[in-house]
């Protein structure tokens, strides 16, 4: 099993090679954005193919993997999942004496999720309207590169409130916004249903309790791997 140091070595690593030197590097966000674009201003969608092959291996990857990218391959998920350390804590004890989280259903954050995702393609087909580009987080990434230059734009204070909100809430813009996250939940969904309790559960509810997702119950498809393993291993410790 990955410990705390690793998995976080890795999440420091993304964010700083993709995130701040290749500026929001790998934009999974781009390809859709992209799509919008060419359907609000009625262009011919050929020229969409690189954006749409790099689309297609990303969601090949939480076809086989789960939700790997969005894991360990995304500037932002990276920069989320680092923040969100100091408030959600894999730790019964810890989490009580927290009185700074938000907790919001799974079932919530999937309904804004695709209120969101629904209304982004309403807007570009009926009106031409294509705001994603203007709130993408991960284009924000690309101010660092142009430090010298400096300037405000509308992504980078998306970023930098993705940041903050990421204090309290677990992973904001993946389970609230992300247009790419509502996309490959199918893909990711087929993949996880392999990920299973055995015989070795004990019902004990920890998995439930300590999952940031909420998505750990028993019969869920989308379930916190590496959380319910934790559970599993350090049960005794962390009730």
């Amino acid at each position: 099993m990955m410990s705390k140091k690793v998995r976080n070595g890795i999440y420091l690593l993304i964010l700083i090679c993709g995130g701040i030197f290749l500026g929001g590097i790998p934009n999974a966000v781009m390809p859709l954005q992209q799509s919008l674009i060419s359907l609000g201003s009625g262009d011919d969608l050929g020229y969409l193919l690189p954006a749409l092959t790099i689309l297609f291996v990303l969601l090949l990857t939480s076809l086989l993997a789960g939700r790997i990218f969005c894991g360990y391959g995304c500037p932002v998920g990276t920069l989320q999942e680092l923040i969100s350390t100091f408030n959600f804590k894999s730790d019964l004890k810890a989490q009580k004496k927290n009185n700074f989280r938000i907790e919001v259903s799974s079932k919530l954050t999937t309904k804004i999720r695709w209120v969101f995702f629904g209304a982004l393609f309403f807007l570009a087909i009926v009106w031409g309207i294509v705001f994603l580009p203007e709130i993408n987080p991960l284009s924000g990434f690309e101010e660092f590169r142009r430090f010298f230059t400096f300037t405000i734009t509308f992504p980078f204070i998306g970023l930098i409130m993705v940041g903050i909100a990421s204090v309290f809430l677990y992973r904001p813009w993946c389970r609230f916004l992300c247009p790419f996250g509502a996309v490959s939940c199918f893909c990711s969904n087929f993949a996880q249903v392999v990920y299973i309790r055995t015989a070795d559960c004990t019902e004990c509810g920890l998995c439930e309790k300590i999952c940031p997702t909420q998505e750990a119950f028993s019969n869920s498809k989308k379930g916190s791997v590496i959380i319910a393993i934790v559970a599993l291993k350090f049960a005794p410790k962390m009730l």
